[in-house]
């Protein structure tokens, strides 16, 4: 009875796998419901229920409370053991949307949290820079915010005006060789002006990622802070000092 068992949460598996690979169950797309799986394959819903598990673990199948099962979508890998930029499968743009300010670069007071971070005073000046990264087809992956502490890369705005690029901003201000002390994640729901940036539903969470990265005299010298679709990416590292 065990080995009869098995073999139809099996039969399930490689079935609903098929169908995966075949492109016939597209990514995002959403299962039948168990029961509906249950009467298609002449099962109980415990059956349904084995099999649903094992394409979770394999990362084929996601379950959302209250609204089902739905095939994975494809998820682009970002490495936090990397440079302050991203793979070269996405790109970054400044952007204002989503992140509820006018400018895009601007110049403002440390906020509590900032300023321990950053190891400076609280309404110290900060340099705050607003991203979206993107997939190479152009699809929101992430909202980015990058704070700086003006007082220890003087010259950082007008060298990211003329380059157009951070990293390089900060060599030309004498800044080389960063590295990260740190990296946290966490997830919230997404407020409704982030949504509409990320293009992602009620129901799809936000993975936060934030990092700090400090300088050869181990001083932070930037706070980097994503705001990733949880449904389109996947975060690791290694090797992160500290």
């Amino acid at each position: 009875m065990g080995s009869d068992f098995l073999l139809l949460w099996q039969v399930i598996v490689k079935d609903i796998e098929a169908k995966i690979g075949s492109g016939e169950l597209a990514p995002g797309e959403r299962l039948p419901t168990e029961n509906n799986l249950a009467e298609h394959y002449d099962v109980n819903r415990h059956t349904v229920r084995r099999a649903i598990r094992e394409l979770v673990m394999q990362n084929l199948v996601e379950v959302t409370q209250g609204r089902g099962s739905f095939v994975c979508r494809n998820r682009i890998s970002m490495d936090y053991s990397k440079d302050i930029y991203a793979p070269s499968d996405v790109e970054i743009h400044l952007s204002r949307h989503g992140h509820g300010h006018d400018d895009a670069v601007r110049i403002e007071p440390a906020t509590s949290q900032m300023a321990t971070a950053l190891q400076i005073s609280q309404s110290d000046p900060v340099a705050v820079l607003d991203f979206e990264i993107r997939s190479t087809e152009g699809e929101v992956l992430a909202l980015t915010t990058r704070t700086l502490p003006l007082d220890r890369v003087p010259g950082v705005l007008e060298a990211f005006e003329n380059v157009g690029n951070l990293p390089k901003a900060l060599e030309i201000v004498n800044v080389h060789h960063i590295t990260r002390k740190w990296v946290r994640t966490r997830s919230r729901t997404a407020s409704a002006e982030e949504r509409a940036a990320l293009s992602i539903s009620v129901h799809t969470p936000l993975l936060i990622v934030g990092c700090l990265f400090v300088n050869r005299q181990a001083k932070p010298v930037l706070h980097d802070c994503s705001l990733f679709a949880a449904d389109r990416i996947e975060v690791y590292s290694h090797n992160i000092p500290g």
